[in-house]
């Protein structure tokens, strides 16, 4: 079996990486994917300071701490580590399609940017052709 992981290092995140070490034993693949969204789609006018290569080194430097968070939380069973720079539910839904399951965790706390951005797990649970898991 081949699972898609995706992760931000939040609390919800490495619940669903723990719950995946214990539920799924024996031969199964695990991928992780961290999406980190363009600075310049939530503040158009800060294009003008954007730097695109600082962001991405950044972005990967960021990256690397959450993929390291989320290997410890899965017993170090990870097989391939991705990061990719976009709209969240836009790349996972994109990288679905080599997988047999997508494991997501869910936000425990209702927040702002929930209500202004929308909920990847929302999005994913309405586009996905796949089996979701939302821990």
């Amino acid at each position: 079996m081949r699972i898609l992981l995706a992760t931000d290092g939040s609390d919800g995140a490495l619940t669903a990486a723990r719950y995946v070490a214990k539920v799924f034993a024996g031969d199964v693949e695990i991928t992780l994917v961290n999406v980190l969204r363009n600075p310049v789609e939530y503040f158009p006018d800060a294009a003008i300071a954007y730097d695109p290569e600082l962001w991405h080194q950044q972005g990967k430097k960021y990256s690397e701490g959450v993929f390291g968070a989320t290997r410890e939380a899965l017993g170090g069973r990870v097989v391939k580590e991705v990061f990719r720079e976009g709209v969240p539910h836009h790349a996972i839904l994109d990288m679905s399609r080599d997988f047999d399951l997508v494991v997501v965790g869910k936000r425990r706390k209702p927040s702002l940017s929930r209500l202004v951005l929308g909920s990847v797990s929302q999005a994913l649970a309405h586009n996905l052709q796949v089996p979701l898991l939302i821990v």
